[in-house]
């Protein structure tokens, strides 16, 4: 029977029992906090993940084995670039919620963003016309820069969710067939792109979801935005880094009021042992001065911020290296450089707050000039310390 001729009261007795379901999966396991997933390497892309359904990561207990980390191997297999997947989580939220989701996210940031919403509105039975109208200006919203890729997942199959085999859940299934039909429309005139979802196999009955569940689906995902990504080449464009950002962020994080910690020594001593340099930072940048939260090899306790080198860093879309400092007109007659210090080399990776915010960097100097081939091959190693460094900075803030 088509769902749209449905009586009232089978309609509501439907709505009723899908949300008992709903109610039960509520309780099921799901990653808490480290909003993020990632894959080494240069030049990364970056994709904001947001919405319900796969999205929330049901079943496992961290992101890197949910969807955003399925998403983030296979992206980074499919364009040879680094991949980081920033995810916005909310269970049952469907097109209506994710404007405002999307509102509020700074997309500006992202080269893509992929939205999910189809299988909670699947659930409620939402009217199918005033959703196709809803996911129109929802997909135009988030088109409104032309050079970003926006990808619509569509719904699974509603019957191969644990719980939804039962006759409520075939009704919920034919909706959905039918959004999943007008989301396709939708994505051709708007120029985004729709990715089906299939029904993963069930390897373990007990389990609601496993890593395979979601590495079966971000493939799927990746089949249709991969693509996309390699055929445009844009200029890459560093997040947020102004002053007064900076210092909410800096503040939210309580960073000027922390001691020390020990994994992000670790960190910065792993710099320093497998670089080879005199000095490792995590340095940290308010509105007038830098400062390091972490460090080995200095005494440095803070500078102003217009001797910074980490300054630099931050303003760029994928880290910085000075192979010789003598030799560059920002930092010539700095004064880290002409006085007892001696600096003459630098490499650094910037490191965001969780709202994206550049807040500091992961960096290392020494004493002696090296070439630039060695200082990009040193880059590469600080490009995943520092995204370590930032999944540790993010277990201090108090929203997580």
């Amino acid at each position: 029977m088509d769902d749209e001729r449905l009586s009232l009261p089978l309609r509501l007795a439907t709505r009723a029992r899908l949300a008992r379901v709903t109610t039960v999966h509520a309780g099921l396991a799901r990653p808490l906090g480290g909003r993020q997933a990632h894959v080494a390497g240069r030049l990364p892309n970056r994709v904001l993940l947001i919405g319900s359904g796969p999205v929330i990561g049901w079943g496992v207990g961290s992101h890197d084995l949910a969807l955003p980390g399925a998403i983030s191997r296979a992206l980074a297999a499919c364009t040879g670039h680094g991949v980081v997947v920033d995810v916005v989580p909310r269970a049952s939220v469907g097109v209506r919620r994710l404007r405002r989701m999307l509102a509020a996210a700074d997309t500006a940031r992202y080269d893509a963003i992929v939205l999910s919403g189809a299988v909670s509105d699947a659930l409620r039975l939402a009217e199918p016309q005033a959703w196709k109208r809803q996911l129109r200006r929802l997909l135009e919203e988030a088109r409104s820069d032309a050079a970003r890729v926006v990808v619509w997942i569509g719904a699974q199959p509603v019957s191969s969710i644990p719980g939804f085999d039962s006759a409520a859940g075939r009704i919920a299934e034919k909706h959905a067939d039918q959004l999943n039909a007008m989301a396709r429309e939708v994505c051709h005139e708007t120029g985004a792109l729709f990715a089906p979802l299939g029904a993963p196999h069930q390897s373990d009955p007990a389990r609601h979801r496993s890593p395979d569940d979601y590495l079966f689906w971000g493939r799927q995902i990746v089949d249709v935005l991969g693509p996309a990504l390699q055929e445009r080449s844009p200029e890459r464009r560093a997040p947020s880094s102004q002053g007064e950002k900076r210092v909410a962020a800096i503040e939210r994080l309580k960073l000027s009021r922390r001691g020390g910690d020990a994994r992000l020594d670790g960190i910065v001593g792993t710099a320093k042992r497998t670089l080879g340099t005199d000095i490792a930072m995590f340095t940290v940048l308010d509105d007038v001065r830098e400062w390091p939260i972490a460090s080995t090899g200095s005494v440095l306790q803070e500078i102003p911020i217009e001797q910074s080198a980490c300054i630099h860093t931050i303003q760029t879309p994928d880290g910085m290296v000075v192979p010789d400092a003598e030799e560059d007109e920002r930092f010539a007659g700095n004064a880290l450089v002409t006085g007892p210090g001696g600096l003459r080399y630098y490499a650094g990776y910037p490191v965001e707050a969780p709202d994206g915010t550049r807040i500091g960097a992961l960096c290392v100097f020494g004493r002696t000039p090296r070439e630039r081939s060695d200082g990009e091959a040193d880059l590469d190693v600080l490009r995943e310390l520092a995204l370590l460094a930032q999944r540790e900075l993010w277990r201090w803030d108090p929203g997580t």
